[in-house]
């Protein structure tokens, strides 16, 4: 997974410079791993911890995890 590619974790495609495709972001929403990440008041390290706990749970969105 990079940023400048289209692949989302969960295999659906995302936009350049976006971590997530649309679908994931909407199932993960009211996440608080989500608001973390969306939150810039929050350490650097905070927000990082929580961008991979939302790739964790984008791979295993369409095996049917959330």
């Amino acid at each position: 997974m990079s940023f400048e590619d289209t692949n989302c974790p969960c295999g659906g495609k995302k936009e350049r410079d976006t971590m997530l495709c649309p679908e994931c972001v909407r199932a993960f929403a009211d996440h608080s791993s989500m608001e973390a990440f969306a939150d810039p008041e929050l350490p650097l390290d905070a927000r990082a911890h929580a961008a991979r706990v939302l790739v964790i749970l984008a791979k295993g969105r369409k095996r049917g995890g959330k």
